[in-house]
C-alpha cells in the first residue's frame, strides 16, 4: 500500500536490538556513576551526567551528545561554576548569571550540551572547591564521550534508532 512504512523483519531486529544495547548500557554506566558519587558523599553530582547519558544513548547522532559538546559543555559550565563561586558569595543571582555565562559560552564555543547546565546547580549546593572539575566534572564527561563513541562503533552498519 502506498504511504505505509514497509520494514522487514531483519531491519526491525536492528532497530530493536540497537534500542537494547542503548538502554542496558545506560543503565550499567548511569549505575555505576551515581554509584560512585554516592560513595563520595556527592549523589547529586552525578545528575549532569546521569543526563548526558540519557541524551547520548537516546540521540546519539545530535550535536549536543559529540565528544566537543560533551567535554567543553560540562568543563565550560564547571569552571563558570567555580568562578563564581570564588568572586561571590552563593547566591541564587550568581547560580543564575553563571547558567546564562555558561550557556552563552558553550554556544559560543560550538560546545552547547544542556546537560551541563546543571552543573552550576550542583556547585551552589555542594560548594567544592576547583578539584571538582576533575571528579565528578571531566570524569563523568569522559564517561559520556567513551560509551557515545562505544555505542557509535557497535551502530556502524546496523540499523539506527527509529528518528
Amino acid at each position: 500500500m502506498e504511504g505505509h512504512d514497509r520494514t522487514d523483519g531483519g531491519e526491525r531486529f536492528g532497530v530493536a536490538a540497537s534500542i537494547l544495547v542503548a538502554a542496558l548500557s545506560a543503565a550499567a554506566v548511569v549505575f555505576i556513576v551515581h554509584r560512585v558519587a554516592a560513595g563520595s558523599g556527592m549523589a547529586l553530582a552525578a545528575f549532569p551526567f546521569i543526563t548526558s547519558l540519557v541524551l547520548v544513548c537516546g540521540a546519539p547522532a545530535s550535536a549536543p551528545a559529540g565528544t566537543r559538546a560533551i567535554l567543553g559543555g560540562h568543563l565550560i559550565c564547571g569552571v563558570v561554576a567555580l568562578g563564581g563561586l570564588a568572586l561571590f558569595p552563593p547566591s541564587d543571582v550568581v547560580t543564575a548569571v553563571a547558567v546564562g555565562l555558561a550557556v552563552a559560552l558553550m554556544l559560543a564555543t560550538r560546545c552547547f550540551h544542556p546537560p551541563a547546565g546543571i552543573t552550576p546547580l550542583i556547585v551552589a549546593q555542594f560548594q567544592p572547591g576547583w578539584d571538582f572539575l576533575i571528579w565528578p566534572v571531566l570524569t563523568g564527561a569522559l564517561v559520556a564521550a567513551m560509551l557515545a563513541r562505544a555505542l557509535e562503533r557497535l551502530r556502524a552498519g546496523r540499523s539506527q534508532l527509529p528518528r
